[in-house]
């Protein structure tokens, strides 16, 4: 691997590739694209990651994983996280497609998921059929009946221990409270509290173009 990363990353003789000094020793996917200072923490994130997409899984530009966030995923499960990006012990369950944009912030605990238990799973035929395909499957995964996807604009911030659900996307600037249950669209620079998350204020926007370069500048200096 030719890009430099915030961590080491080794090859066997087989090929595969490892993180140096990684506590579990299992080598990374084949199927992820760590970018440049991308923080990878590592394989142990990886247990759960099942998906045969190309490119399952992506870590942006300067981007970290830190305190062992997990990444599961079913076969068609995909997560592409953008630059600048932390993830603090955070989860992210995909069958279908999790996006986070750049700057954005996640604490301890937060949960990020395109699959859930709804209507069409309400039946106990329905949930009979989906732990049925989950005992005969090699690795023993449910997948999901109708994921929906999860985008994430940039600079968000997620507190603590807060869920987000299948098919919400969260706008531009806003702010998830800690513990909040998010269900539903939120709006640029909302700030939302709760469970069900509800709009407690919204912010002024201080990240324009122009803050950014000028943010940036000092980060490179």
């Amino acid at each position: 691997m030719h890009k430099q990363l915030a961590q080491e990353i080794v090859e066997n003789e087989a090929g595969q590739l490892f993180i140096e000094g990684d506590w579990h020793p299992n080598p990374l996917p084949t199927n992820i694209e760590l970018e440049e200072m991308a923080y990878p923490d590592t394989s142990y994130s990886f247990t759960t990651f099942y998906s045969k997409k190309p490119v399952g899984f992506k870590l942006g530009y300067a981007s970290g994983n830190y305190g062992h966030g997990i990444f599961t995923t079913g076969e068609n499960g995909e997560i592409n996280i953008g630059k600048f990006v932390v993830l603090q012990c955070t989860r992210i369950i995909s069958n279908l497609s999790v996006i986070i944009k750049d700057h954005c912030m996640f604490s301890w605990g937060s949960v990020i998921t395109d699959s859930w238990l709804g209507l069409e799973t309400k039946s106990p035929a329905a949930r009979k059929a989906m732990l049925k395909q989950a005992a005969h499957s090699y690795n023993r995964h449910l997948e999901f009946i109708d994921p929906q996807p999860v985008t994430i604009e940039e600079n968000v911030w997620v507190g603590f221990e807060a869920i987000i659900l299948p098919g919400v996307t969260i706008g531009k600037g806003a702010v998830i409270g800690c513990k909040a249950v998010v269900s539903q669209d939120v709006s640029p620079y909302a700030v939302v509290v709760g469970n069900p998350a509800r709009v407690i204020k919204y912010l002024d926007p201080t990240d324009t173009e122009q803050e950014k370069e000028a943010a940036l500048r000092l980060f490179i200096n």
